[in-house]
């Protein structure tokens, strides 16, 4: 009788394992870690840009440079602000905000800039190489502390208010 109880614990231990292993097929998991998404311009400025912003992100838009040091990058932001003004053809102009600031470039951050009018996902020394200093772009940078995480390439006319 003992020997037909072990047996049944056994079975049941059994089952048990095999229903846990299988419930975790469907998950998004891979190990211990959640597979990311797809990393495509519109999961950055939509999806991503929201859980920064949810995690306590600022955002500080302006013209952008990025500059190669020793093993890292130091991102420069010219502070600018979109002014609404019936006195220009576009309705607005930018302002210089006369606020610069320098940030490090975050080990995981992403940039989101435009190579040959189409949106793009770009690295680091991409973007140092192809967007040079004086380009009239215009960024938003997401900012955790003093690191840059996301870098978007901003149309100034999402950026207008009905403020005048």
């Amino acid at each position: 009788m003992e020997k037909f109880g072990k047996t049944r614990f056994l079975a049941l231990f059994v089952c048990m394992g095999c229903a846990l292993v299988l419930a975790s097929c469907n998950s998004n998991q891979s190990g211990n870690t959640i597979d990311e998404p797809e990393i495509t311009p519109e999961y950055l400025t939509e999806d991503y840009a929201q859980q920064l912003m949810t995690d306590g992100a600022e955002t500080i838009t302006g013209d952008v440079s990025i500059e190669k040091t020793d093993d890292s990058y130091m991102v420069h932001i010219i502070e600018k602000e979109v002014v609404p003004s019936s006195s220009y053809d576009e309705g607005y102009y930018i302002a210089d905000t006369n606020i610069n600031k320098d940030v490090a470039f975050g080990d995981e951050a992403r940039i989101v800039c435009a190579h040959e009018n189409e949106r793009i996902v770009s690295s680091a020394d991409d973007f140092i190489e192809n967007h040079p200093d004086g380009s009239e772009d215009l960024y938003t940078v997401y900012l955790m502390g003093d690191s840059a995480e996301l870098i978007l390439l901003v149309d100034p006319e999402d950026l207008l208010t009905d403020e005048e």
